[in-house]
């Protein structure tokens, strides 16, 4: 049975890159695709406020097993990404990550396209942090706190609430990072168009999938 994997990344700057990796599976049919939004959350929180933001993302989960979420240059500074990693832990999802910085964007999808990054066909973007790097749970007794790290150091998550747990997912370790517990894989350098569903399986696995 193929895995359904919902999908988090940063909308504007990544969106091509992150097709060539959601468009892969038509040739494999290897997973099925949930939570793909068309858009910005950032500005439909602003005109539509944040829990409806909060419910497309609750209601777009259902069903998935995995959440991938797509890295590329400035990923770490979205905090709805950070929103939909921290609930994916707390309905026990596995969560694993993938680079995408390396991927080139299209000629076709640059031509006419006005955009504040300002994409350039055939270029590939750089390297930025690991989001994972920037969160953890603080735990007192069956409550765990998720906690996201800012310039200004470590602060609650601002859209999580904390999480009771009587069984917490066996791969969380608390007041630890979670670049420590979730694998971040590279689409180019590790082939991700052979490895993907792979992927998938393993981080299905180890949230006892």
């Amino acid at each position: 049975m193929p895995r359904s994997v919902f999908f988090s990344f940063h909308y504007q700057r990544d969106i091509f890159r992150v097709q060539q990796v959601k468009n892969h599976h038509i040739t494999k049919g290897s997973y099925t695709q949930a939570g793909y939004f068309d858009g910005s959350l950032e500005e439909k929180a602003e005109t539509a406020g944040v829990n409806v933001v909060k419910k497309l993302i609750n209601d777009g989960m259902v069903g998935s097993s995995v959440l991938c979420l797509l890295i590329g240059q400035e990923t770490f500074l979205r905090h709805w990404c950070y929103y939909e990693v921290l609930r994916a832990i707390s309905e026990g999802m596995g969560v694993f990550g993938i680079r995408i910085h390396q991927l080139k964007i299209p000629a076709a999808s640059a031509v006419g396209l006005l955009s504040l990054y300002a994409p350039t066909a055939g270029v590939s973007d750089t390297a930025g942090a690991n989001p994972f790097q920037y969160m953890y749970y603080q735990v007192d007794g069956l409550r765990y706190q998720p906690k996201i790290r800012y310039t200004t150091g470590w602060t609650d998550a601002p859209h999580n609430d904390d999480v009771s747990w009587l069984s917490a997912p066996p791969y969380l370790k608390t007041n630890t990072s979670l670049d420590a517990i979730f694998k971040v894989y590279d689409w180019n350098d590790d082939n991700g168009y052979l490895q993907f569903g792979n992927w998938v399986e393993a981080a299905a696995r180890q949230a006892g999938r």
